[in-house]
């Protein structure tokens, strides 16, 4: 049935590729702990996942769209996304102030600091989740389920309700996440276009319960959006968004 479709967007797929000296590419398994976590779904599977290497750019455009199948995984799509835009959307944006935000690390004395610059990093990161957004429109079956995963990917879930409201979307948060006296450390435009981002998904889910608060605290103080704590659901815009807690372990064996 298509409504059992399951697509999941990462920036790091289940796959990475090595390209040896004379062109001929080898595949092994993506690292970090997403993959472990999920690498044992199972059923109709589509992974969305963005080339982080040279050798998976050469993978990816020798396929039509970068889709792969892959042999215990499913198919993987991997999105060809410019070096530049992805460096800064991943280094400038993701890592460097979404993650450093929500772990609350800055030296807040000194940092940080928006300028010119960290505008267009910014506008690159926009960039960056419209390519996910666009590929999993292209690509959910009629009802399907879109499973978006983490800081790097927040924008996600409202662009790709905006393209396909058919589908159903969740959004998981593998980090921390701040309350809102940290959280105001981004520029206001910012901070409520992340907040409305993830507001997009059915359903956005943390590790812990003290990290799903500080996120429904952030939707209220700064977006002024309807919260009932006891139900965990934010409504914004029309939009309800459930907030769940799930603690995300690997099996041991």
């Amino acid at each position: 049935m298509a409504d059992t479709q399951v697509l999941v967007a990462s920036n790091r797929g289940p796959v990475s590729f090595s390209l040896a000296d004379d062109g001929a590419l080898s595949m092994r398994r993506g690292g970090g702990g997403l993959v472990s976590a999920l690498g044992e779904l199972s059923g109709d599977i589509l992974w969305v996942c963005a080339t982080l290497s040279d050798a998976d750019r050469t993978a990816a455009r020798r396929v039509t769209e970068g889709r792969l199948d892959v042999p215990g995984i499913g198919a993987v799509r991997m999105l060809d996304i410019p070096p530049g835009t992805f460096h800064r959307a991943y280094n400038a944006i993701a890592n460097s102030t979404l993650w450093f935000v929500h772990h609350m690390l800055y030296d807040t004395p000194n940092k940080p600091h928006f300028d010119a610059r960290s505008r267009r990093d910014w506008q690159s990161y926009e960039a960056y989740n419209a390519a996910f957004a666009d590929a999993l429109a292209q690509d959910a079956a009629p009802g399907a389920k879109v499973a978006v995963q983490d800081y790097h990917l927040t924008l996600v879930p409202t662009l790709l309700r905006d393209r396909r409201p058919d589908v159903k979307i969740t959004h998981f948060s593998h980090t921390p996440w701040a309350p809102p006296e940290y959280y105001r450390l981004l520029p206001d435009d910012i901070g409520r276009q992340v907040l409305e981002g993830i507001l997009g998904a059915d359903h956005a889910g943390f590790q812990t319960r003290q990290w799903a608060e500080a996120f429904i605290d952030c939707c209220a103080a700064i977006l002024g959006a309807g919260v009932d704590r006891a139900a965990r659901t934010v409504t914004h815009r029309g939009h309800v968004t459930r907030v769940g807690v799930h603690a995300l372990d690997v099996d041991g064996d």
